[in-house]
Formats: structure tokens, sequence, C-alpha cells
């Protein structure tokens, strides 16, 4: 099912043509030439999409409350043939025990001077965030009467991270419009409708790895590779014995514990990549325009005073991860995203 928010943004459109947007002692200005504009978007991660981005942000967390927990299912998942391989050659006696000894091993590491579990918490509210808090930076040149809008960064300042991606070359972007720009007697400026379309979840996962890569000096895969350091744990946990039992299987050890982080690590990317904002619809806006030097062409374009402008947000996810149960399962009259036809 596709849904649509309604999102408070600046899209552009005039109250006022002067500096002083009170003030009657000046002519109404125009609207020519290129203006930088900053659109923001908030949207409620429970109602967008709560299978995708809860599994997203679970499997984060899973690592960061019970690590070997979460590396074990993860590699197994994966099909790591050394899980099968590991649980098939010991007893329960010694399976039982494996989480507490690896999750032991793991709380000894940490990464800037926090546990590993911390860093893994934080990356999952990062995700958290970055998936509902943003920002889209954008550029509008006018020319008389035709408008082209451009979105060029993604700014996450929204979600605590002061971070700016730059826009552009991904499949599903759609981030140039062409519209109708018209000031009336007033000053106004109203644009016409305008649809973008944002591979946003994989833009997203590069924020994270931007931000880990600025706060802690490495990407998230490399970072808990190095920290947890699977062949130091494979050996520690492989010598742990019970009644004379003694787990042994340092490889297949090795083996759970990389595929584990490669799968954890991979699970949220591939997950967090098929968000798409398949529609991002500027409806709607008001501002204001500023002509400091009194030219009487706008040099700029502020937030106006009268009611927020308006967009519409719909997403969706890949295919593969669509049932057609659940693609199905929409209201009369709604046609199913394109993402979710089968």
């Amino acid at each position: 099912m596709k849904q649509t928010f309604l999102v408070c943004v600046l899209a552009g459109c005039g109250l006022s043509g002067s500096d002083d947007p009170g003030s009657s002692d000046h002519p109404p200005v125009v609207a020519a030439g290129t203006y930088q504009l900053v659109n923001q978007v908030d949207i409620t991660v429970d109602v967008l999409l709560p299978d995708q981005a809860e599994s997203i942000v679970s499997t984060l967390r899973g690592f960061s409350t019970n690590p070997a927990h979460a590396l074990i299912a993860a590699a197994d998942d994966a099909g790591v043939p050394a899980v099968g391989e590991l649980y098939d050659a010991l007893p329960s006696l010694i399976t039982d025990r494996l989480d507490g000894w690896i999750n032991d091993e793991i709380a000894k590491v940490q990464i800037d001077g926090m546990p590993v579990t911390a860093y893994a918490g934080q990356i999952a509210g990062l995700a958290d965030t970055t998936l509902t808090q943003f920002a889209v930076a954008s550029e509008l040149t006018i020319d008389g009467g035709t408008a082209h809008h451009r979105l060029t960064a993604l700014d996450l300042t929204p979600s605590g991270w002061e971070l700016t991606l730059p826009l552009g070359g991904l499949p599903g972007d759609a981030i140039s419009q062409d519209t109708t720009a018209a000031v009336d007697a007033a000053g106004a400026l109203r644009l016409g409708e305008q649809h973008f379309g944002l591979a946003y979840g994989e833009y997203a996962w590069r924020g994270i790895e931007a931000a880990s890569q600025t706060r802690y000096g490495g990407d998230v895969r490399t970072l808990l590779g190095r920290a947890v350091n699977c062949p130091a744990i494979a050996h520690s946990v492989a010598g742990k014995c019970v009644l004379g039992a003694c787990v042994g299987h340092e490889a297949e050890l090795n083996s759970v514990c990389a595929g584990g982080l490669d799968a954890i690590v991979d699970f949220a990317h591939d997950r967090m990549a098929e968000l798409q904002l398949e529609v991002l619809h500027l409806t709607s806006g008001q501002a204001t325009l500023i002509d400091g030097n009194r030219d009487g062409i706008a040099d700029r374009i502020t937030a106006g005073t009268g009611a927020p402008s308006s967009t519409s947000v719909s997403g969706c996810a890949a295919p593969p991860r669509r049932s057609a149960a659940r693609c199905a399962d929409r209201r009369p009259g709604r046609h199913a995203p394109r993402c979710c036809r089968l």
C-alpha cells in the first residue's frame, strides 16, 4: 500500500516582494536567476514502511544487546556453513554456553573508548533518525514564466549529524523538474506542482557510513571487525571447557564470527537501500522574496509569514521483500506502488 504524508517544507512561493514584507513603499519585485532552498522533511518511522524500518534498526540493536546471539543468528540466516558444522559437532553442554563465552570476549573490546555494543547502539539510533528526519537542499532557477528545480544535496543535520551528501547518479533518482513560475500583482511567486524521486535509503546508509568515518575513524564493518577481532575471539572460546568437554573448532568459530558481522552489516545496508522516496511531491508553498539592493529583482527567497508549504511523500521497498498478499491488500481504488508490483 502506498502511503502519503504531509510535511512542512520551503517550496519557494512568495507572500511579499520587498525586503520588508509589511511595507508598501516599494513596488513588488520579480524573481529571476538562481536561488538556494532547503526543504525540511520529517516522517514518522512507525507509519513509513514499518516492517523495513524496524528490521533495519532491530538487527543493529540486537547486536548491541546480545552480540553473540546476533552474530550466530545472522550467520545462520546468511547460510554460513560453519554454523551447522559447529552445532552438529558440539554437545548441548557446550552449545548452551557459547553465547555467554562469546559475549564475555566481546565485552572486553571498545571503539573510541566505548564498548563495541554501545557503538552498535549508536549506529542503530542513527539509522532510526536518518530514516525520518532530514532536509533536502535544492536549487531553483527562474527565467520568466518557467522554473527549473533541482535537488542538490541531502542534509542530515536535522537527525543530529552535521553531514551533507550530494545527490545524483543512483537508480531511482529523479532530482530535476521543470515547472511554471509566475509573480502576481501583489508580488507573490507561484510555482507549478513538482514530483521528485529519491533513492533515499542508499543515501541514508552513505550518511551513516560517513558519520562513522568522521566520528570514529572507519566505516561500520571495518570498525566492528577491528574491535571484535574474530580470530582472537575464536581462539579464546575454542579453549573453553566444561566437565572435560572442550569447544575446539577454532576455524568454525572464526567463520561464524566473521560471517555474522558481514551478514549484520550487509542486511542493514541492503534493507535500508530498498527504501525509496518514490514520490516527493511539492504541491504549494509560501515564502518571501528579498530584494536587498532594491534593484527590483529578488536576491533570495526565505520562509514566509503565511501557511507552510505542503509536500506529499510516498515510499516503498523493492519487490523481493513484498509478498503477493501484501501487495493486494490495499484500499479499493488505490494503485499499488510501482515497487510493489510483482
